[in-house]
């Protein structure tokens, strides 16, 4: 299938073992990315691993780089109106920071 891969900043192979070190960085706050880099980056994931024939991928990990980029949409059209959406910078957008630590920790749980 032809996706419509997102451009990023965030130049790592698509991979569970990926996705727990970018999800560690967030939750130390040490990342020098914004989290809408790492949302399109999880996108882009979850299209990867439709495409994957190796298996590679584990479906933990789907399970949450789809939950990611789900929650990220619904807390856009739940947080700012239609308006703010478009003037927004979404690279200043930042999702509750727990939700990244419970993320990491259903992604450990495997």
């Amino acid at each position: 299938m032809n996706w419509n891969w997102n451009e990023t900043t965030l130049d790592f192979p698509f991979s569970s073992k990926n996705l727990k070190n970018l999800l560690n960085t967030v939750c130390r706050k040490e990342n020098r990315f914004s989290q809408y880099e790492l949302i399109k980056w999880c996108d882009n994931l979850t299209m990867a691993f439709e495409e994957d024939e190796a298996g590679e991928f584990n479906e933990i990990a789907f399970g949450i780089a789809r939950e990611i980029e789900c929650q990220w949409d619904l807390f856009l059209v739940n947080t700012y109106s239609l308006k703010e959406l478009q003037n927004l910078d979404l690279s200043k957008v930042k999702l509750p920071q727990n939700w990244f630590i419970e993320w990491l920790e259903q992604l450990n749980e495997k």
